[in-house]
C-alpha cells in the first residue's frame, strides 16, 4: 500500500467505476497531465466533489485504473490464447499473435488507450508514492506471460534455460516493447515477424536439445 485509501467501498460502486473509466478516457484523449480531478469528474458527468467521496486522491484512482487494465489484459489474452489451442500444431507464434490482437483491438476501440498505460507507468516511476504500482504492473505482465507459456512448453516438450518463468519474462519485455514500437510506427513495425523469430529460436533450441540426447 502506497498511501491512505478511501473508505468509500460500498455495495454499489457504480460511481467509482465511472470515475475510473472517465480517467482512462481523459488520459487516452489528452494525456496524463490533463487528468485533473476536475477534468475527470467533468468527463464522467459528475459533480467535482464526488471525486473525493470515492477516492483519497488521483494516486488511488490511478492504481485502480492500472489494476483494471491488467485484469482486462488477463481476461482478453486468456480468451484469445484459448481460441488458438490446436494441440501440437499450435505454435508459440500463434499464441503471441493472438495476444497482440487483443492489444490491437483495444486500441481500435479507443485510440490512445495503450499510450495512456505507458504514460501512467512513466508517472508511477517518477512518483515515489506510485513506484510500487509500476512494479506490480510489470510483475503481473510477467506472471501472465508465464501462465500462457508454461502449458505450451510442457505440451511441446521444450526445456529452455530458466524454464517458463525466464522465457515468460523475456517475452513480456519483448511484447511490451513491440506494442510501443507499433504505436510509434504502425506501418513499419510488424510484430508478427518478431514473433516468428522467437518461435524459430525456441524451436531450434528444442531440436538442438533433442539431438544432444544419446539415442
Amino acid at each position: 500500500m502506497t498511501g491512505p485509501r478511501s473508505p468509500r467501498r460500498r455495495a454499489d460502486d457504480t460511481r467509482r467505476t465511472e470515475l475510473i473509466t472517465a480517467a482512462r478516457s481523459v488520459i487516452a484523449k489528452e494525456g496524463v497531465a490533463a487528468a485533473t480531478t476536475r477534468r475527470i469528474t467533468q468527463e464522467a458527468g459528475l459533480p467535482h466533489g464526488m471525486f473525493h467521496y470515492w477516492f483519497s486522491g488521483k494516486e488511488e484512482l490511478f492504481e485502480e485504473l492500472i489494476a483494471e487494465v491488467v485484469r482486462e489484459l488477463k481476461e482478453g489474452v486468456a480468451a484469445a490464447v484459448s481460441s488458438t489451442e490446436g494441440g501440437s500444431d499450435t505454435s508459440l507464434r500463434d499464441h503471441l499473435r493472438a495476444a497482440f490482437d487483443v492489444v490491437r483491438r483495444d486500441e481500435q476501440v479507443e485510440p490512445g488507450r495503450q499510450l495512456a498505460i505507458y504514460e501512467l507507468t512513466a508517472l508511477a516511476l517518477r512518483t515515489p508514492a506510485l513506484r510500487d504500482m509500476a512494479r506490480r504492473q510489470y510483475q503481473a505482465y510477467q506472471e501472465l506471460t508465464t501462465t500462457v507459456i508454461a502449458p505450451w512448453l510442457a505440451a511441446q516438450d521444450v526445456d529452455v534455460p530458466g524454464g517458463a518463468e525466464v522465457l515468460g519474462k523475456l517475452i513480456a519485455v519483448l511484447f511490451d516493447g513491440m506494442v510501443l514500437a507499433w504505436l510509434a510506427d504502425p506501418e513499419g513495425s510488424d510484430p508478427d515477424e518478431v514473433f516468428a523469430l522467437i518461435d524459430t529460436l525456441v524451436a531450434s533450441h528444442r531440436s538442438a536439445s533433442k539431438a544432444s540426447i544419446p539415442g
